[in-house]
């Protein structure tokens, strides 16, 4: 059965109603993905792309709010570098004006590039229900296995929320320019304070934090010395396998180049507001 609710109540109506035996989507770029992983494969669907205001993306006063609807062709076009560079490596065309946000944290793939710009600047996940209402969760907390979620079968993702204060860095490895698996991506941002976030995608079963690394930069600053100490804890922090695309010692390798060319990035960057604004 295929559902078109116009409203977000609706659609957390049915999601509540019929749990995991209904099959979110909005850009629909990853069903047949999702289809053929599923030993179980889904006979419902709920299609949330003409819910009103869900694509939204807006600054609410310091804060970036994105609808869960939004897509990686709106999010390429943020003054926001490490999201706005990440969703411009994220399929083609075609897929960035289909694709969404909620999807790429729903699939929770550790190559999610999204997810890891995300997970650079503290986000914020906003889980609906139709009767217990909206939760928060940190990103950080959201992922909790190998494409496992703090989301309930009954929820919704409904949106994103970050601070427009960080200034932030992006860099993925892949084996092609356009419609790009990474090998390796990385974010990098750096906060009012000085607090660092340090995250890598493809190299654990989830999205990870360097959180050593992070520590280091926030404690000691940029110094070269600082930056060597980060790079080299970020690489023992990641736990890559090997596989049909990179062997895991190459990843490993990577995380600490990846590490050391974004923070001296960052580093000698003049410091503009504009920048993570």
């Amino acid at each position: 059965m295929y559902f078109q609710p116009h409203t977000l109540e609706e659609a957390l109506e049915i999601r509540a109603k019929m749990a995991a035996d209904v099959l979110p989507i909005c850009g629909g770029t990853d069903i047949v993905v999702a289809m053929n992983r599923s030993s179980r494969p889904s006979a419902n669907f709920l299609d949330l792309s003409h819910i009103e205001h869900f694509a939204e993306v807006r600054n609410d006063v310091g804060t970036w709010i994105l609808g869960g609807g939004a897509t990686f062709a709106q999010m390429g076009k943020m003054p926001v570098e490490c999201l706005a560079r990440a969703a411009m490596t994220v399929g083609g065309p075609a897929i960035r004006n289909r694709g969404t946000i909620a999807g790429n944290l729903g699939t929770a793939s550790p190559a999610g590039d999204g997810c890891v710009a995300l997970m650079a600047m503290d986000a914020e996940i906003e889980l609906a229900h139709a009767t217990r209402g909206r939760r928060t969760v940190p990103i950080a907390d959201y992922f909790t296995g190998f494409r496992k979620t703090a989301l309930q079968p009954d929820e919704l993702i409904t949106g994103v929320r970050f601070s427009s204060d960080w200034r932030t860095a992006w860099y993925k490895i892949g084996k092609r320019g356009a419609i790009n698996i990474s090998l390796v991506c990385c974010a990098i941002g750096i906060g009012r304070s000085g607090e660092a976030r340090i995250a890598f995608g493809c190299v654990a079963p989830t999205v990870l934090r360097a959180r050593i690394a992070e520590g280091i930069i926030t404690q000691r600053g940029f110094s070269d010395a600082a930056v060597e100490e980060a790079a080299q804890s970020a690489m023992r922090e990641v736990a890559p396998i090997d596989d049909h695309r990179s062997s895991a010692a190459y990843r490993r390798a990577m995380c600490g180049v990846l590490a050391r060319r974004l923070l001296r990035q960052l580093r000698d960057r003049p410091v503009a507001r504009g920048d993570a604004a």
